[in-house]
């Protein structure tokens, strides 16, 4: 409980729907506890909070808790970067009920104004963001694509990361909707990272509840990502291709002209 007292157990028992467009809530329950229940204390699922198994980190709550690591690690990771390079984090709350705390962010200016905005979290692993292959540089969610601009050094990142043979995805992710359309609709330049999490929201592949999963191939891969992409930023790194297709090479110009004269 919030009052630093031991928790004890409790079993829900009858879901019943009940709307409730405020907390985003679609059902409610009867929650029957060892001892008396209280205003103020506050459930979780009897899981395991953290169990490394191999590649796999079993948690009770990895959306987003291996978000906020893989924040504090780059943080950790660039601490004594020589480096240019210009990185803040901010930790929100209330993203389920409606990204209340990454809304009010943005209305309050926690950020400098012309931060590029990386929400980073742990979302639904989908065939074309499976867990093992890498972070997924994240294009977009279920209702927004996010910035180009942002992302142009998250994609410099994964380029120099292939290179040293660290895998990173790309995808629109449209199981959910992120902090980052928040930002990007409120007028910030935004974009994001995701870990593909199996057991998304605890549900698992038998219909019962079983324990959010990452992996820690992909934890990794995000870490040295979100360090590439902030050295990238430092230095207005561009990607490998798009010198090129800046330059028109003149026979082509000339050969698509407007005014060019008909044979």
């Amino acid at each position: 409980e919030d009052t630093g007292g031991a928790s004890f157990a409790a079993v829900l028992s009858d879901p019943v729907t009940d709307i409730e467009p405020l907390d985003n809530s679609t059902t409610v329950c009867r929650i029957r506890g060892d001892r008396p229940l209280a205003v103020g204390q506050f459930a979780m699922l009897d899981l395991p909070a953290a169990d490394i198994s191999g590649d796999e980190i079993r948690m009770r709550a990895a959306d987003d808790l291996a978000g906020c690591a893989l924040i504090v690690l780059v943080l950790l990771g660039l601490r004594d970067e020589r480096a240019p390079h210009d990185v803040h984090a901010i930790f929100t709350r209330a993203e389920e009920t409606g990204l209340y705390g990454a809304r009010l962010a943005a209305e309050d200016g926690l950020l400098p104004r012309d931060a590029y905005v990386v929400s980073v979290e742990a979302s639904r692993a989908l065939p074309e963001a499976e867990a093992g292959r890498g972070v997924v540089v994240r294009a977009g969610d279920f209702h927004n694509t996010f910035s180009n601009e942002a992302e142009r050094y998250l994609r410099v990142a994964r380029e120099r990361l292939a290179e040293r043979g660290i895998p990173a995805q790309r995808a629109l992710l449209v199981g959910g909707t992120c902090e980052a359309s928040s930002f990007v609709r409120l007028g910030w330049t935004a974009t994001g990272l995701a870990l593909p999490n199996v057991n998304y929201h605890n549900a698992g592949s038998d219909g019962g509840f079983a324990p959010e999963i990452v992996r820690l191939t992909d934890l990794l891969s995000g870490i040295a990502l979100g360090i590439e992409a902030s050295l990238a930023a430092g230095e207005d790194a561009e990607e490998s291709w798009w010198p090129d297709v800046r330059a028109t090479p003149d026979v082509i110009r000339e050969r698509l002209r407007r005014d060019r004269p008909k044979r």
